[in-house]
């Protein structure tokens, strides 16, 4: 769906003082030898329970979206919906390389008095240092391994960053700008209903200017998989008038954003 420091130390006697200090911190160096901190080797194996792959697993959300399009005689048109959403662990299979793929497929219902019904099928796979997932084509570097604090890749590396979708019958590049960064590592949080001991944060995109917003962060819990993400997928012409309006950046972007999506996506239930 985003840059001459003087000391106080007269002139005449400046010369002895320098001397002393650099006297001083010469003994000082010869005394005090520098520590580096120990080096933590990372837990590579407790990481990999941030993409848990297991037959049977499924996880429960809902989400929240709001797509935009162009209304009649020039405004703007806002589709709100909330939509419930299970994701199962169904099965695997192997691709031409070999490689195991776990089959996830995604259910969907309006309401909790509802019938599931099957909308997309997904795959996923994690090797020792890559977790990936396909959908629509798409093939997505999710997480890497080692994981730490500020890890950086290039989670779209097998997408064309150009490439259009068509949202509300309106064309849009949602993966430009798009690089992959770790926020948090490791730590509680309250998602939804549930407080989890460890929590992994994932900023995808955080990009904008005076047409586009590109905003996509997931946040992953062990044990569990992903349990909460945000999309803003968001292209506008706002600024784009003339004159230019004043208010032109400092409009919210749900205000002026006149194609594309905003999407929330929350966990409500796990086994």
């Amino acid at each position: 769906m985003q840059h001459h420091i003087t000391f106080g130390i007269p002139m005449r006697k400046r010369p002895v003082a320098i001397c002393f200090l650099l006297s001083a911190s010469a003994l000082l160096c010869r005394c005090t030898e520098p520590v580096s901190p120990p080096y933590e080797v990372p837990d590579i194996a407790g990481q990999y329970a941030y993409f848990p792959l297991q037959i049977g697993k499924y996880v429960d959300y809902s989400t929240d979206s709001v797509v935009y399009d162009f209304g009649p005689g020039g405004g703007m048109l806002r589709d709100s919906s909330r939509t419930l959403v299970r994701e199962v662990v169904t099965d695997t299979f192997r691709d031409h390389t070999g490689q195991l793929l776990y089959r996830i497929e995604r259910f969907e219902r309006a309401a909790d008095d509802l019938p599931w019904q099957v909308r997309q099928v997904v795959s996923a796979s994690r090797s020792a240092t890559q977790a990936i997932r396909t959908e629509n084509n798409l093939r997505f570097l999710k997480l890497v391994f080692p994981l730490g604090f500020r890890s950086q890749w290039n989670g779209n590396q097998w997408i064309d960053q150009y490439q259009e979708i068509e949202i509300a019958g309106e064309r849009i590049r949602p993966f430009i700008y798009w690089h992959y960064e770790v926020d948090s590592l490791d730590i509680p949080a309250t998602i939804g209903a549930f407080q989890l001991d460890s929590v992994l944060v994932v900023t995808e995109v955080d990009e904008t200017n005076a047409i586009e917003r590109r905003l996509s962060r997931a946040k992953y819990a062990k044990h569990i998989g992903l349990v909460w993400r945000e999309q803003w997928i968001l292209d506008s012409q706002y600024c784009n008038q003339v004159p230019t309006p004043a208010d032109c950046l400092s409009k919210p972007w749900e205000e002026k954003a006149q194609t594309g999506y905003m999407v929330r996506q929350t966990i409500t239930g796990y086994n």
